[in-house]
């Protein structure tokens, strides 16, 4: 499943359970990877462009800029310079688990269309050797099992119990 058809199934629930934003602009998006040196993953791009950060059933996918809800700029500041145990600088952090755990992009593995994501757990001292775990080879991926998946194994998509 690409992003776009992604996107299309998280357009299919109800307003009601989904949550979504106003499109990112393209220039927060550009100012982000400019201001930490990084390159976001274009599949998490294409999503932006349409909805800035969204929410299911708790599941939340943060925005860029001042204009989101959810800032990945705050999010990226705090967990690489306000923490304890601080994220690898080529970790972005994109999702909570609600524990103080993130699910991040690892810029490290960018390919043409996304790279890795990895859970960070906050409490975990990490080495070189012990590295945070791979969940998905996509953001996309990840959207499809984690938001979409795991959403749709409890609930329907105007959020009444299965």
């Amino acid at each position: 499943m690409n992003i776009q058809e992604v996107i299309q199934a998280l357009f299919q629930f109800s307003d009601r359970i989904f949550t979504k934003e106003a499109p990112a602009d393209r220039v927060d998006i550009e100012k982000f990877e400019e201001r930490y040196g990084l390159k976001l993953p274009q599949d998490y791009i294409e999503l932006l462009l349409v909805t800035n950060g969204c929410s299911l059933m708790g599941s939340t996918v943060y925005g860029v800029g001042a204009s989101a809800t959810d800032s990945l700029d705050e999010l990226y500041i705090f967990e690489h310079t306000a923490v304890e145990n601080e994220m690898y600088d080529y970790l972005v952090p994109f999702s909570p688990d609600g524990f103080g755990n993130h699910y991040c992009f690892d810029t490290r593995s960018h390919g043409d269309r996304s790279c890795l994501v990895v859970f960070w757990q906050h409490d975990y001292e990490y080495t070189a050797e012990d590295v945070p775990e791979i969940t998905h080879d996509s953001f996309a991926g990840w959207v499809k099992t984690v938001m979409i998946g795991w959403t749709l194994e409890a609930y329907d998509h105007e959020g009444n119990r299965r």
